[in-house]
């Protein structure tokens, strides 16, 4: 759940500069070797008391009545997860913990699109509006995931960006990692398993759950709540590469870029014009913040991308790249835990048609709790807010608050 603004990278910065001061404990297991989901280290990064929680919702914005009720423990966690080709690898992400001997449920946050390696929860809580986040479910009575992905915290390979299997399997394994502290720490789960997320974030939910449902019978989801995210990859690819202008050309530089790395196509001199192809590991690796890449890139989409490849595309002689984006486009299965999609429908930068295409096709394929809430004129900034307000009432709606 990103909501990219020069607002809320100051206001993280504000607050890092307040709670700058925490100290800080680690453990960390002494192994040769780890499994998928087991944790590697775990450091207690602070305990934020309700009143600090709220002050930070009053700086990013949020005046609304959260109902918070407990203090939350913010725990940094490397665990083990593998990369697309089944190389166990080390990740890490943050688990929010309400500070109470309750019985809670679990909760996983994905987060949106991000390139600089430390602006995840974590480092810290609140450098991300996802950590932020998750201090609201935490001190609401949810188990809070927020895990990093391939490529930030702890993992320095490049980022598998709108990668359905990669993003789904790091998600999970950190589930797999929280029950394994929860179980450690005498921290009580019951059945409740909630997933949700904006942009990037809204597609590692969905996808998620795919994967879940179709292969991890050992989780039960209660919910999910996909915000914003480009689900039909393929139609969304056409609709922006259609277009002569983009605001958001990152998004293009580094889903091609990821994409390139992962299916080692080694095409980047084909994709990218001159001016840009050598660029784009240095853009990507970890180092820069996505609107420092945006500065850099053209919004003009034949200054970025070669004219023949856009051609290849469209008209679907592109073989290999086609298939690649029919792969990872979310629609070719049944859900059966309920969906609640989210989207503003002036989002210029991931299209509405999305949250459309997503919901039609998952009715048709045979699912039958299926909801879409539309944001009124909410473009991809401004619709980010209502959204995560929206996903935490509704997932309240099915908790049983101790």
């Amino acid at each position: 759940m990103l909501i990219k603004s020069t607002t809320i990278k100051i206001t993280s910065i504000i607050l890092i500069t307040i709670f700058i001061g925490c100290s800080e404990e680690s453990s960390t297991q002494s192994k040769e070797t780890y499994e998928r989901g087991e944790i590697i280290e775990s450091k207690n990064l602070q305990t934020y008391s309700v009143n600090e929680i709220q002050f930070a919702l009053t700086l990013f914005g949020i005046t609304e009545d959260m109902n918070l009720q407990y203090p939350v423990k913010a725990v940094s966690i490397t665990y083990q997860t593998s990369d697309v080709n089944g190389k166990l690898i080390e990740a890490s992400g943050a688990l929010l913990v309400p500070v109470s001997s309750s019985v809670f449920p679990l909760l996983s946050i994905q987060h949106g699109t991000e390139t600089k390696r430390t602006s995840v929860a974590s480092v810290s809580a609140i450098s991300s509006i996802e950590g932020v986040s998750g201090l609201i479910t935490g001190s609401k009575g949810y188990v809070t995931c927020v895990p990093d992905y391939p490529g930030f915290g702890v993992s320095t390979e490049i980022h598998p960006y709108v990668h359905a299997k990669s993003l789904a399997i790091s998600v999970i394994d950190f589930l797999v990692a929280a029950k394994n502290y929860c179980a450690d720490n005498n921290i009580v789960l019951n059945e409740q398993l909630f997933l949700g997320g904006y942009s990037e974030g809204g597609y590692a939910t969905l996808a998620t759950q795919k994967e879940i449902e179709q292969k991890y019978s050992q989780f039960n989801i209660t919910a999910v709540a996909p915000m914003a995210g480009p689900y039909d990859l393929l139609g969304t690819a056409d609709l922006i590469l259609q277009k002569t202008e983009y605001q958001s050309p990152t998004y293009i530089a580094y889903l091609f870029t990821a994409y390139d790395e992962i299916y080692q196509w080694d095409r980047l001199d084909d994709i990218f014009t001159d001016a840009y192809s050598g660029r784009m590991h240095n853009f990507f690796d970890g180092s820069m913040s996505y609107s420092e890449i945006n500065n850099e890139l053209p919004t003009t989409i034949s200054l970025l991308l070669k004219d023949d490849f856009i051609t290849g595309f469209l008209n679907r002689t592109d073989t290999t790249v086609i298939a690649t984006f029919q792969e990872n486009t979310l629609l070719d299965w049944t859900p059966f835990a309920p969906i609640r999609f989210f989207h503003g429908d002036a989002d210029e930068t991931v299209p509405f048609q999305n949250a459309l295409t997503a919901k039609d096709t998952l009715l048709t394929n045979g699912a039958t709790q299926i909801e879409l809430v539309t944001i009124e004129g909410g473009t991809h900034s401004t619709a980010g807010l209502p959204a995560v307000l929206g996903m935490i009432e509704w997932f309240d709606s099915f908790q049983s608050l101790p």
